[in-house]
């Protein structure tokens, strides 16, 4: 390798390690990672329910996959009600015993979900503190979970900045945009916005309203973090206020 080239390349892995170093990539990387433990969870789970189905043949009906694991591996519960009701499923019921093997195995695999269930709370703990410091506009404007995803689908903090309102309103809807598009049907109103706490209560045409009030505002706040502004409490009060304005409309 000529000295030119040598020189070229190891810049090249700065900027790429720099890039990778980046608060934003951060993000991007946990939430990445977030993405894929659900099903890894959901799949051992299953596996586990199998296993423990004969003497635990109905549990499931009543305990999060968190609670069912804590119950296999020590019977009890943080929630005395619920506690109550196992024990009288439990005594009613006709289940099989473990032999102790048996026992360390479906422990060892009941810690390993609960295990995958922590790592995944930390990630979102992580992301949380990471926008909230660095991204105070947009942790408090988009929500810790959507802002995650939207710099995960935007590739950038930079890449979100440029993007216009009325593209951040859409993002997460890509794939069914373009379907609607080629089947010359309506475009979709929203995407991962369609999840903001803000819009559960209002009804389908004032999902939207709402959406393109959040976007705008989010467009203003990325912009305003990449400047060090924190204007979160100030972009907030107006989007309560147009949220009170539209459920004030949509009682008439």
């Amino acid at each position: 390798m000529d000295i030119n080239k040598e020189k070229y390349f190891k810049e090249a892995q700065e900027k790429i390690k720099h890039e990778l170093n980046t608060t934003d990539q951060k993000i991007i990387l946990y939430s990445l990672i977030i993405e894929k433990l659900p099903k890894n969870i959901n799949e051992l789970f299953e596996q586990l329910r199998i296993i423990t189905d004969l003497k635990y043949p109905t549990l499931d009906q009543y305990l999060t996959i968190e609670e069912y694991c804590k119950y296999v591996l020590d019977g009890s519960l943080e929630n005395t009600d619920k506690q109550k009701e196992l024990e009288k499923i439990a005594f009613e019921e006709i289940s099989i015993t473990f032999d102790e093997k048996e026992k360390e195995l479906v422990n060892l695999f009941a810690k390993n979900i609960l295990d995958l269930i922590y790592l995944k709370n930390q990630f979102e703990e992580e992301i949380s503190i990471l926008l909230k410091k660095h991204f105070p506009n947009l942790y408090l404007i988009a929500t810790p979970k959507i802002a995650a995803k939207m710099l995960q689908i935007s590739g950038s903090i930079k890449r979100l900045a440029k993007m216009p309102s009325s593209t951040i309103q859409l993002l997460g809807s890509e794939k069914s945009f373009f379907k609607a598009l080629k089947l010359n049907k309506n475009t979709p109103k929203y995407g991962v916005l369609y999840n903001h706490e803000l819009l559960f209560d209002l009804n389908k045409k004032n999902k939207a309203k709402m959406a393109r009030t959040i976007a705008n505002k989010i467009s203003i706040a990325v912009k305003a973090d990449l400047n060090n502004n924190n204007i979160s409490k100030d972009l907030y009060e107006k989007i309560l206020k147009k949220k009170e304005e539209i459920i004030n409309l949509q009682k008439k």
